[in-house]
């Protein structure tokens, strides 16, 4: 093996890490990664960090964040039939169900912002840089949530050359997508970028009662950079952005019966219009509305000041984010069950102020402090007749809960440098958490509506029930780091980390009922290898890992007694202990200057290790028990139905998974280059529901997806065909169990989409 490059200029804090060429630009080029707060070689972390840039997801045509599980195997995304109850998982774990106080188990952050709702990071973001996705805990540095992990996005930062970039694309179903930048130096000590995006994408799912296509997209947003450098010892970014997504989402469709389900209402319904459930179905019949709107914006302040050789960095965010949904979830014309959605409004205002030493000496370190403040208003209208055949009641309920999260916390994280081999890391931080329901209002959504069953109107606040929790933690990290040569480092951690309280709120809660959920304790040994080869011409990187959580945040079917009265009720609560292992690795091969190849895959297993008040799709099933004992008494609760996760598979937690990527250049001409670009990913067998039901499984599958064009010697242009899903293979989003049929959720992505992309680009490239 040959040295690897040395870095000598890495700045000490960046919201924007930019890739370093290797000096004879024929080896891999290093990516620089700010895992532990400050930038740094990805080769000299001791992190698992997929990193994955702005090019590779242009290069796929891929603009949506949620899109990156196709290039990073220990990544997966829960959709739902709304962002509410949508997340990302990392090594199996996430956070599987509507929690609306509850944070997820993995945090999204962009340019340093933690995001308080799942629904906030899941769209388009314009001129990504970088997206790096650090797998196993890492609260102890990232602030809110990331129990599981975190998937930090950086957006590109405004630079002293001009530029002026456009992309449009055209493809399957109408999907067009239209993106500009534009970078302009104000004086040589300020510059200014802005970016602005529109998408859109016909629907693929067919209402045959209403006549409408569903599932359509049309999204736009902008944001721009404001970056004053006065001097080389001080910087001011300052940015904002608005985005807006529309779209008639998410029904889900019937794909098969259960039993004698020919004789159930809903698929009765279904045959009055000639729809016939099967896997490949894509035709429903459903009366109610169906819409998916979100709005949201901000801006943020990032000041980073040094002092000789200390870097002290502030990062100042204000968000706000507003929602309208509805799913028509009776899946029929008649109005069972049409309205199920929720009005959302959010705002959270972050600050981070952070003191990064210098490196080269026996200590160097990032300590700092934190600060989250969410507030979170909310609707969620539920109303129908309830009934088979639908009868004349029409049922309603209205819960309108009111959160504040208050979260603070100081951290900090020293490495230890021994010997030049040898550093030892050690971190810790303490972290203060208070979750309030500042009130809960239950109305009817009409006021001729009968109440839903077992859910009167129901009115009460802060002041005249216990509805405050308060949490204090302490999490760190320990580990080592060795250099077994220039080009080999191994390492190895063991760290416990932390997610908040949560609110187990529902919309049929009931007084006595337990109403909050304890914090999500991570423990995690990790140990790893990073390695580079052949004049770099190889990176080749693997991991072991082994997490208990304890503490897990799910869905469970909760006994409780009140008033004398023995009770259960399904809500967020917590599992015993839940637990992922496996093997890591990837790679970056660069056998020729023309030729990249890089490919990543994990064998996970994870597991709910202990769950035994889990929940099952219907009695009939087996192993489903509608009776059980709460913890600690001899008193038998038989309200509810209850199943023993313990030892089963998590939700959509495929074992094993990989990626494969490659990139061509091939010279046509002095002014001319032609490139092929191909990526393939693979993941095996899932199921959806957490007690293990066969009918709630998918098999694996594997998409694949290219580039093929030519663009001018300079950079000024390039033109391409794109092709995403070749072989056109048909999966689902998820599957669920409705007793008697099974529904799915359909996604865009198991749609053979071909298409053109135009980019052009004036100025500095």
């Amino acid at each position: 093996m040959a040295n690897a490059q040395a870095v000598t200029s890495l700045p000490q804090s960046t919201s924007t890490p930019t890739p370093i060429a290797t000096d004879d630009g024929t080896g891999v080029a290093d990516i620089v990664v700010t895992a532990q707060k400050r930038s740094e070689r990805l080769q000299d972390v001791p992190v698992a960090v997929s990193s994955i840039s702005g090019d590779s997801l242009k290069a796929a045509n891929l603009t949506n964040i949620t899109d990156i599980r196709f290039l990073a195997p220990s990544v997966q995304f829960a959709e739902s039939n709304n962002v509410r109850g949508e997340g990302f998982a990392v090594r199996g774990v996430g956070t599987f169900a509507f929690a609306d106080g509850t944070e997820q188990s993995v945090s999204v952050v962009v340019d340093g912002v933690v995001l308080g709702r799942p629904g906030m990071g899941t769209g388009d973001l314009s001129d990504i840089a970088q997206v790096d996705v650090l797998r196993g805990p890492q609260g102890m540095l990232f602030g809110k949530g990331g129990s599981a992990g975190v998937v930090s996005i950086t957006t590109r930062n405004p630079t002293q050359s001009f530029s002026a970039e456009g992309r449009l694309s055209y493809g399957t179903d109408n999907e067009t997508k239209l993106n500009a930048i534009l970078n302009a130096p104000i004086t040589d000590k300020l510059a200014l970028r802005v970016n602005g995006y529109l998408n859109r994408r016909d629907g693929f799912i067919n209402n045959v009662f209403t006549k409408q296509t569903l599932a359509g997209v049309s999204e736009g947003g902008f944001r721009g950079k404001l970056l004053y450098e006065p001097n080389a010892d001080l910087s001011v970014l300052v940015a904002g952005d608005w985005a807006r997504h529309t779209s008639a989402c998410c029904q889900s469709v019937i794909i098969g019966t259960v039993g004698a389900a020919p004789n159930n209402y809903v698929v009765s319904r279904l045959a009055v219009y000639g729809i016939v459930p099967s896997y490949d179905n894509n035709q429903t019949d459903v009366g109610g509305a169906v819409y998916e709107n979100m709005t949201q914006w901000g801006g943020s302040l990032e000041i980073n000041k040094s002092f000789g050789r200390y870097t002290l960095t502030s990062i100042s965010a204000y968000r706000r984010w507003v929602l309208h949904d509805n799913t028509d979830t009776g899946f029929t014309d008649t109005p069972v069950f049409p309205v199920n959605g929720a009005d959302e409004r959010q705002q959270q205002l972050t600050q981070e102020l952070r003191l990064a030493s210098p490196k080269g000496g026996l200590i160097d370190y990032v300590t700092g402090l934190y600060y989250f403040n969410q507030n979170l208003k909310a609707a969620y209208p539920q109303q129908g007749q309830l009934a088979f055949p639908a009868a004349t009641t029409v049922f309603s309920r209205k819960a309108q809960p009111d959160i504040q999260t208050l979260n603070y916390a100081a951290f900090g994280q020293a490495n230890i440098h021994v010997t030049p081999t040898l550093t030892l890391i050690a971190g810790g931080r303490y972290t203060h958490d208070d979750l309030t329901l500042v009130n809960y209002n239950r109305t009817l959504v009409s006021s001729t509506d009968a109440p839903f069953p077992g859910a009167a109107p129901l009115s009460f606040n802060k002041d005249n029930y216990p509805s405050n929790r308060k949490a204090n933690n302490f999490s760190f990290k320990l580990g080592a780091q060795y250099k077994v040569t220039p080009d080999v480092m191994a390492y190895a951690t063991y760290a416990r980390g932390y997610k908040g309280p949560g609110i187990g709120l529902v919309s049929g809660y009931q007084l006595g009922q337990p109403l909050f959920s304890n914090p999500e304790i991570p423990s995690n040994y990790e140990v790893g290898l990073k390695t580079s080869w052949l004049n770099r011409k190889l990176i080749f990187n693997v991991d072991l890992f082994t997490t208990d959580i304890k503490d897990f945040q799910t869905q469970v079917a909760t006994p409780f007694i009140f008033n004398g009265t023995n009770l259960a009720i399904l809500q967020i609560a917590n599992a015993g202990k839940v637990r992922t292992r496996g093997v890591e690795m990837d790679f970056s091969a660069r056998p020729t200057s023309r030729l990249t190849i890089t490919g990543n895959a994990a064998y996970i297993e994870a597991k709910f290790a202990d769950f035994p008040n889990g929940t099952c799709n219907y009695p009939t099933q087996p192993g489903c028990f509608l009776s059980t004992t709460i913890p600690g008494t001899t008193t038998v609760v038989p309200a509810t139905r209850f199943f023993n996760n313990t030892g089963l598979i998590l939700p959509n937690s495929p074992k094993f998974s990989y990626a494969l990527t490659a990139s061509y250049d091939l010279p046509l001409s002095t002014t001319t280059t032609g490139f092929l670009r191909t990526n393939y990913n693979y993941r095996s067998s899932v199921n959806f529901s957490a007690n293990g039901d066969p009918l709630s499984a998918q098999r694996g599958y594997g998409i694949a997806g290219g580039q093929i064009g030519v663009r001018s010697s300079d950079g000024r242009w390039s033109a391409a065909v794109f092709a995403r899903n070749v072989f056109d293979k048909h999966f689902v989003a998820s599957i669920g169990n409705g007793g008697s049929y099974q529904n799915a959720q359909l996604t865009s992505a198991a749609i053979r989409t071909i298409g053109v992309i135009l980019d052009v680009k004036l100025g500095a490239h």
